[in-house]
C-alpha cells in the first residue's frame, strides 16, 4: 500500500499521522495511520517460507482494487510445506459478497478436512 501512495500522500501521512482513504464499501473513509504502516513493516511475511501446519485455501477476486490477485500468487509461493489451494475468481471483487462468491466460500470451507 505504502509503495503505491504518491510521495505527497506519504509525506502527509508522516506529518499528520493519518490519511482518510475513501472507501468503496462504506460512506465513511478508512483511516490509514502512520502507526498502521509502521506496524505492518514489523509483520512482513513474504521474506521467508510460511509454515501454517494446516491446509490452506485462498479465494481471491481478480478485480479486487485493494489486493492485487498477484499477491495471492506470491503468498502461495511462500506456503511450501502445506496443502494449498488457490481459487482465482475472474470477476470477483475485494469483498466476494455476491451470492455465487458466498457459495464458493462455503464450498471451500465444507471441503476442508
Amino acid at each position: 500500500m505504502w509503495d503505491r501512495f504518491p510521495e505527497a500522500l506519504r509525506k502527509s501521512v508522516q506529518e499528520t499521522g493519518v490519511y482518510h482513504r475513501p472507501s468503496a464499501y462504506s460512506d465513511d473513509p478508512y483511516p490509514i495511520t502512520w502507526k498502521l504502516i509502521e506496524d505492518g513493516r514489523g509483520h512482513l511475511l513474504l521474506d521467508r517460507p510460511i509454515q501454517t501446519g494446516c491446509p490452506v485455501h485462498i479465494l481471491q477476486g481478480m478485480v479486487d482494487p485493494d489486493v492485487p490477485w498477484e499477491h495471492a500468487m506470491r503468498l502461495v509461493e511462500h506456503l511450501p510445506g502445506d496443502s494449498v489451494s488457490l481459487t482465482l475468481i475472474k470477476d470477483g471483487d475485494h469483498r466476494l459478497s455476491r451470492p455465487e462468491d458466498i457459495e464458493r466460500l462455503l464450498s471451500a470451507v465444507a471441503r476442508m478436512p
